[in-house]
């Protein structure tokens, strides 16, 4: 018998009638929480860093940064703040080459992948978390849903990626809303079904099409990319379009490799209450930083919790012991209540 009320953090209870038909099962996945490898490609970031690696939320457990050989004091810096960072140096140059050279360093089960010049929000990472813990293999942040968006987009990148977004339905089908866009997160065994080659910025739309192709389930989540601190951006628009065009072109003409999705063997079980308890865990943290943050980054990270906790509340569960915890999760705690209750503890 599992005590449901054990699910809160740091002290704080979230008390309800406890269940008297949880299997152990249930009660070994409430123990259970995904490590988290976060990707960070760099090339001359030293002034950006200040800006990404603290903002890194509680529940990443690796950082890997993937050097492309700076000049400037940009390994010194991650490592001032960040004392476990891992460095990787790049191989070769290219921030495709960086990114599997993160990945093949990673250990976590999930992988996360940012950039280093302060265009993405690490603190949007808990919603990427959610949404695999709720059943994804692979969640791709994009632009253009309701509650994303982009300060660093020229009108003629933005008609270039919806060309590209249009072409990719065509062809692969899938209901993409953005795909030139380096925000993805994915459980680590699925990183095999991609069999990634790409070297330059096509890596992106690379992940996105095989991912289709795969058969992998895939979810999108709403994102806001900022305009870089500082320095200047690696991207060519019409060389980098072109690659990508050329990927799309180069995908489609390649047979898709599909085969059956390994599971590793806490995905055996429903991950509700794992997922619920890293929720909880990551709402108390923001809580406890709110004095450090603004009132705006402070209300966008609580919307994209609030978000993931409605995605856990509406998931499909095959274990009726799990189901009933959900079901006491949707009676008590189904409203602004829950989150007025952590931001007073």
């Amino acid at each position: 018998m599992i005590n449901t009320s054990e699910l809160g953090y740091n002290g704080v209870r979230f008390d309800y009638p406890n269940t008297n038909t949880a299997s152990n099962a249930t009660a070994q996945s409430a123990t259970w929480l995904p490590s988290v490898s976060v990707v960070i490609p760099t090339l001359n970031e030293a002034q950006n860093l200040p800006f990404v690696l603290p903002r890194l939320p509680e529940m990443v457990t690796e950082v890997i940064l993937v050097d492309g050989r700076s000049t400037d004091n940009t390994i010194e810096v991650a490592r001032q703040l960040r004392p476990d960072v891992k460095v990787v140096m790049e191989t070769r140059r290219g921030k495709g080459v960086a990114l599997r050279t993160g990945f093949e360093a990673a250990t976590g089960d999930i992988i996360v992948m940012i950039d280093g010049d302060g265009s993405t929000d690490p603190e949007e990472i808990p919603s990427y978390v959610g949404a695999l813990l709720a059943g994804a293999d692979f969640a791709k942040g994009s632009r253009f849903l309701q509650g994303g968006g982009t300060s660093d987009m020229e009108f003629y990148r933005r008609l270039g990626n919806w060309g590209f977004v249009m072409m990719v339905r065509f062809l692969f089908g899938g209901k993409y809303s953005d795909l030139c866009y380096g925000y993805n997160a994915f459980w680590k065994h699925s990183l095999p079904l991609l069999s990634l080659d790409g070297d330059g910025f096509e890596i992106e739309t690379m992940m996105n099409v095989r991912a289709l192709q795969a058969g992998l389930i895939v979810t999108e989540v709403p994102s806001f990319e900022f305009t870089r601190i500082h320095g200047n951006s690696n991207l060519r628009t019409i060389p980098d379009g072109l690659r990508v065009l050329k990927t799309i072109f180069k995908e489609w003409r390649r047979k898709p490799n599909v085969r059956a999705i390994p599971q590793n063997e806490h995905m055996k079980k429903d991950s509700f209450v794992a997922a619920t308890r890293l929720l909880f865990r990551e709402a108390l943290h923001l809580s406890q930083k709110r004095d450090q943050l603004s009132q705006q980054a402070y209300e966008r990270g609580l919307d994209a919790l609030k978000e993931t906790y409605k995605a856990l509340l509406n998931m499909e569960l095959s274990s009726p012991s799990t189901k009933q915890i959900q079901e006491r999760y949707q009676r008590y705690y189904s409203d602004d209540s829950l989150w007025h209750f952590m931001e007073q503890n």
